[in-house]
């Protein structure tokens, strides 16, 4: 039975966790130097345990049938099920109705959709509701219980939002009489204690915000993909110069290559080049979200026009659509993200209903990765963590050669409302790759002594893992595969971006899938020595 306390207060919250879980002394402490800064003290969560086969391990557990409990370790797929949600009903901003029903009607069928999912598969999942409201009622916590597959186990943390105090740029206090107060995009942050507390009893951990639909189809394609990229990083470790290739490359016949234009350590020009184990180590399988354009009401502002918005989108002089590969490998299956049985939800929807509002192709490259991840797209990153990609505007495409590659462009950093991870990948996070770790303590240098400010990040540093990828300096991907690129889109089912966005942000994912091919063309055609002109 899941067992935790509601915490209101940010400073109540880490005093209870120092209590319920035991941290390592300062001799079990190791020190992590992260590349460009001085060297860290980091908390360590488990013993040396050599982690290297747990990818494997895991995603055995997740994909094996039920007769194979029979002749295995019948140890259940242990998920922990983490949704946050601000508001029990819809306060009418951001394109919402005031008073509707937020839970009933918006959160509950998308969780006992993505749960039931995972029990279909024999996977045993519980369930944490965090909530920003004040008191769950007893009813409506029922309700919950009720229609959850029979089995999973629910608890609930409601009034979890912390306090703070308000402070300056200098971490100064704005006033002398400044008073605590609720810090409502801390909320976002409040998963982090579940997941420590948890740490040691779940072999998987799914954290989003409370309108993003996660099934067993996107775990399975994030635990594959996550051990083919592990599979290659042990190969480059295992090989003599440390590096993994693509098998079969192309001959390479360019003489001249590209030079970094920021302080990322490689140029935008990398195709199939080598990759050595940290490269590898720092490939993560992104997600993007995705709406249903929704035009049961009247006239929509992307169906209009003459084009319509979505048949001229952005770029796409530059960067036109290369459709072939529907023929070729495939179409973008609406299915797998965006069918829910909901009354806010379009119904049935079609791949050219899915569209996409949070990155565009100017901030996005293709690669192709050694081993079984193959041709993958790769999502913004900070420049000095980029590993490097074959950036769409290479060769002047965009026809401006003082444009650069977007970096931290909010506009274009494709925020995925959450994450998911293992075990030992979240133990990666904290105990490596992440300054300041990725669990609390929240404390230190790295957290400017206030984790709660706003210089460390709003609410999508939290729940949409942009601590991950900026901080923690991991680089996703999504598959140029059709079939695994539809298990990499996530449902935004408030579906209210479409109303509040401008039409130009927007472009149907398939559209999207075929301008990522047109830049694999080109970059194709650059190891010939041929220009994208």
């Amino acid at each position: 039975m899941l067992l935790f306390t509601a915490l209101v207060c940010c400073s109540i919250v880490l005093c209870m966790h120092e209590k319920l879980i035991v941290f390592s002394h300062a001799e079990d402490q190791e020190q992590v130097t992260a590349e460009g800064t001085e060297p860290m003290m980091r908390r360590r969560l488990s013993d040396d345990v050599n982690h290297d086969m747990d990818l494997e391990h895991v995603l055995h557990l997740a994909t094996r049938t039920a007769e194979d409990t029979f002749t295995e370790d019948p140890s259940p797929f242990r998920v922990l099920f983490i949704v946050t949600t601000l508001s029990e009903y819809d306060k009418g901003t951001r394109g919402t109705v005031n008073g509707a029903d937020r839970l009933k009607d918006l959160v509950l069928p998308l969780l006992v959709d993505g749960v039931e999912s995972m029990v279909h598969r024999g996977w045993s999942v519980d369930v944490y509701l965090i909530c920003g409201f004040e008191e769950l009622k007893e009813s409506r916590r029922q309700m919950i219980q009720d229609a959850l597959p029979t089995g999973v186990g629910l608890e609930v943390w409601d009034d979890a939002i912390p306090y703070y105090y308000v402070k300056k740029f200098n971490q100064q206090l704005k006033r002398p009489d400044q008073t605590i107060e609720f810090a409502p995009h801390g909320l976002s942050r409040q998963h982090r204690f579940l997941v420590r507390d948890k740490l040691m009893e779940y072999d998987f951990f799914v954290a989003f915000e409370d309108d993003i639909r996660v099934t067993a189809d996107h775990v399975v394609n994030f635990l594959e993909m996550s051990t083919q990229i592990d599979r290659m990083r042990r190969a480059a470790e295992h090989s003599p110069d440390g590096k993994a290739r693509v098998e079969d490359a192309l001959e390479d016949s360019r003489t001249v290559r590209g030079k970094s234009m920021d302080k990322a350590r490689v140029g935008n020009d990398l195709v199939q080049d080598p990759m050595t184990a940290d490269e590898l180590r720092r490939l993560w399988p992104g997600f993007i979200r995705a709406e249903v354009v929704d035009n049961r009401g009247g006239p929509h502002q992307l169906l209009e026009g003459s084009p319509p918005a979505l048949d001229n989108f952005k770029w796409k002089q530059f960067v036109p659509a290369s459709m072939d590969y529907e023929q070729s490998f495939g179409a973008v299956d609406p299915n797998v993200c965006c069918d829910l049985d909901s009354p806010r939800t379009p119904p049935n929807p079609t791949k050219d209903d899915l569209v996409l509002w949070e990155t565009d192709i100017s901030a996005t490259g293709v690669r192709h990765y050694p081993g079984e991840i193959g041709w993958a797209a790769t999502m913004p990153v900070e420049d000095k963590a980029d590993v490097g990609s074959y950036w769409s505007g290479e060769g002047n495409a965009y026809n401006d050669p003082s444009f650069k590659r977007p970096r931290r462009v909010d506009a274009l950093l494709g925020q995925q409302a959450g994450w998911m991870a293992t075990r030992s990948q979240v133990l990666y996070f904290h105990e490596h790759a992440c300054p300041g770790g990725f669990l609390p303590h929240f404390d230190g240098k790295d957290w400017y002594s206030d984790s709660l400010q706003t210089r460390n990040g709003a609410v999508e540093f939290w729940s949409g893992g942009f601590q991950l990828f900026g901080r923690c300096r991991l680089n996703r991907i999504l598959s140029l595969d059709p079939k695994r690129f539809s298990r990499q889109i996530l449902y935004h089912s408030s579906n209210n971006k479409q109303k509040t966005k401008t039409r130009d942000k927007f472009i149907r994912l398939s559209h999207f899938l075929g301008q990522l091919y047109t830049v694999k063309e080109r970059a194709l055609k650059s190891l010939q020595g041929e220009t994208t002109q």
